[in-house]
């Protein structure tokens, strides 16, 4: 057998080989004589690690350009970028080299089938990938049967082997059955793809801005922001502008909304930290976007929100707005959370007025006296606690007011955080006379001839002046008026036995004092009476009276009771 290898180049990442197989039983080609079978032996070397690369997508299935995403935004300044330079030499892949054989007996007798073996082998150590195999079937000849299958059987078999990796071999077994008498010529062809693909980097320019800030705020709070700016692309940036545009209720001490600085260049890697303060003017959900230009239309920019919440605590006190001076009055304090955070630790503290003392108090409440007494009243103090939004807490205290007039009851209320609230409530006090009238006799038994004196108190025991008292004194017939005792200002008059004091006003907490002085005439059990009158006692005059007991002296120095005994013996 005489065997032709020829090998076709297609392209630049394709070639064919080609091996034709001639039995002794043809005719000499080209006169030559006919050898009974040619035998080549081939040393193939075997590397220690062989690649194995992945078989990439066919010729035709051409891979689409993909921009590179831009690298991770940082808010710390990156490490600066080496310099931009090409990259470093890298040697070329090996080149696959596949060989095909086959193997067929030289002569065979007419009808028999013919059993071709086919050998495919990758002699480099590189893949090669979309390995086809074709073989055309001789006109002379007809197929039976192939391991494994072919792909296609028209117009010619074909098998497709996929990739062949490096120094690997694939056997292809092919029965032809003659349908002549002539000598069959069977040619197999193998054909793959070596390619290589490289990639060159597209300088691009790129900025981020980043703002870190507080993402929860109080009202009026004072907010620090920060924003920094970087050069995350390999080219250098110009012109770089940095704005932040405030929201309604982010307020700057410039008064400005929309601030911007002048960053000018920024080197590859390299960034630029800018710092402010704003004031929380607004409760509410405040979103803002800052923005970053630089030449050539190269800009980027973020969001950033903040919710500022109102922590707003409400006092309210009611009390009756008219009182009986001395009477309990209650008042009551009513604590709120009109805002939308909780208030914590909250405390009620009422000083008590100076013209009013404390009676009692509820849910808590505990009168408390300062560390110094010149550092203020008396005070009830109720621990609330936690006070979540939309709650309230209402406590009572009970006063007595001690003078007439108006007085204004003040309470304050406080909480973490600085969070104060005052509340008052103004009771017009009004006081009512209450008189007291006493009648005493300084001697009592009284001798004939002796003398004793009956002083007549009158006492204002309540809160409002009391007008036009008027006291009338009757005296009994068996004493006799020696003198009358009265204030500086005042004066009486006396018509027989009854005496008649001049009409006076008594103030809240004062008394008068007369003092009628008689001498005893004749011996019995006799009253002293008295009469108070004036504008505050509406149901008439108030009556007293004051028993006294005159007795005559006898001459043994016994008296009445002493001279009826002796009678009766």
């Amino acid at each position: 057998m005489v065997a032709r290898i020829g090998l076709v180049e297609k392209s630049l990442c394709a070639c064919l080989v080609s091996l034709t197989i001639l039995s002794s039983a043809s005719p000499a080609i080209g006169g030559d004589p006919q050898p009974r079978a040619v035998t080549r032996t081939t040393q193939y070397i075997q590397p220690s690690q062989i690649p194995q690369t992945p078989e990439p997508p066919l010729a035709d299935q051409r891979p689409q350009n993909v921009v590179p995403g831009l690298q991770p935004r940082i808010l710390t300044a990156p490490v600066p970028l080496p310099p931009s330079g090409p990259e470093p030499y890298h040697e070329d892949l090996p080149t696959p080299v596949v060989a095909l054989r086959i193997r067929v007996p030289s002569t065979a007798a007419a009808g028999q089938d013919l059993e071709y073996r086919i050998c495919i082998e990758n002699l480099s150590a590189a893949p090669a990938h979309h390995v086809i195999v074709r073989n055309p079937v001789p006109l002379n000849a007809r197929f039976v049967r192939a391991n494994p299958e072919p792909s296609a059987k028209e117009p010619e078999l074909i098998w497709n082997l996929g990739t062949l990796a490096a120094c690997a071999c694939k056997e292809i077994v092919l029965v032809l059955s003659p349908t002549g008498t002539g000598d069959i010529q069977d040619c197999a062809r193998v054909q793959f793809e070596h390619g290589q693909c490289v990639t060159t980097r597209i300088a691009k320019p790129a900025i981020s801005v980043r703002k870190a800030g507080p993402t929860q705020a109080v009202l009026n709070a004072v907010l620090n922001y920060q924003l920094t700016v970087t050069n995350i692309g390999s080219t250098e940036l110009t012109s770089i502008v940095l704005s932040d545009k405030l929201p309604a209720g982010l307020v700057h001490s410039s008064g400005q909304r929309d601030l911007t600085w002048n960053l000018g260049n920024l080197a590859p890697g390299q960034s630029r930290v800018m710092d402010y303060q704003v004031t929380a003017a607004a409760a509410g959900a405040l979103r803002n976007k800052a923005s970053v230009t630089a030449a050539g239309g190269i800009r980027d920019e973020i969001e950033h929100e903040v919710v500022v919440s109102e922590v707003k605590m409400g006092l309210t006190m009611t009390g009756p707005a008219k009182a009986i001076v001395g009477a309990a009055v209650a008042y009551q304090i009513t604590v709120s959370n009109a805002g939308s955070l909780p208030l914590t630790n909250v405390v009620i503290n009422d000083p008590i007025p100076a013209q009013m003392t404390f009676d009692r108090a509820n849910n808590g409440g505990v009168l408390m006296k300062p560390t110094v007494p010149a550092l203020g009243p008396d005070f009830v103090q109720w621990a609330i606690g936690t006070l979540e939004p939309g709650a309230n807490k209402t406590v009572e205290v009970v006063l007595r007011s001690t003078a007439a007039g108006r007085i204004c009851n003040r309470a304050r209320a406080a909480a973490d955080g600085g969070q104060t609230a005052q509340a008052e409530a103004c009771t017009d006090f009004k006081g009512e006379g209450g008189l007291l009238l006493m009648v005493v006799d300084t001697t009592d038994p009284v001798v004939v001839g002796g003398q004793t004196s009956y002083p007549i108190t009158i006492r204002n025991t309540g809160f409002a002046r009391v007008t036009n008292v008027v006291i009338k004194a009757d005296v009994p017939a068996e004493l006799t008026v020696t003198d009358v005792k009265t204030p500086v200002t005042t004066s009486y008059s006396q018509k027989g036995q009854l005496l008649t004091f001049q009409p006076i006003d008594i103030d809240p907490g004062r008394e008068v004092r007369y003092e009628v002085i008689v001498r005893a005439n004749k011996a019995g059990d006799v009253r002293f009476k008295v009469d108070m009158t004036a504008d505050q006692l509406t149901s008439g005059a108030v009556h007293r009276e004051e028993s006294t007991n005159i007795f005559n002296e006898l001459k043994n120095g016994q008296g009445n009771d002493q001279k009826k005994a002796n009678d009766k013996q």
